[in-house]
């Protein structure tokens, strides 16, 4: 019987391969979240506006929280207009919420005459 001998190299994958299936994964991950929309990037509404899917997913969420945080000061004036009858001189910062717009950075707006909280970031004036 002959024996045959066994190659060590047969059914593994070689380095280049290896680096061209990887450069492969690196150019469609690029095509799909990283490049600019359309292939133009548009002018942001405001400085810092993310130009790629991912950042405008990202920009998304940090819009959402500063949403978050202006509902979340409306309940503490309320809740303060009804325990002593008028509505707080200042914003308080013991409350536990942040007082500026998670996007911008800038502090929210107050009228303590109305009780009003709005952020005054460009964009966000329905909130």
């Amino acid at each position: 019987m002959t024996r045959t001998r066994f190659d060590s190299r047969a059914g593994q994958a070689t380095l280049i391969g290896l680096l061209v299936a990887i450069a492969i994964i690196m150019v469609v991950v690029w095509w799909v979240w990283l490049r600019p929309q359309g292939g133009v990037e548009k002018k942001p509404r405001f400085e810092g506006e993310a130009q790629t899917p991912l950042g405008q997913a990202l920009q998304k969420g940090k819009s959402v929280e500063c949403q978050q945080y202006l509902q979340q000061l409306r309940s503490f004036i309320q809740m303060e207009k009804d325990s002593t009858g008028e509505y707080p001189a200042q914003l308080d910062p013991k409350w536990g919420v942040p007082l500026k717009c998670s996007v911008s950075g800038q502090d929210f707006g107050y009228d303590p005459t109305t009780g009003r909280v709005w952020d005054p970031t460009p964009g966000h004036e329905k909130f």
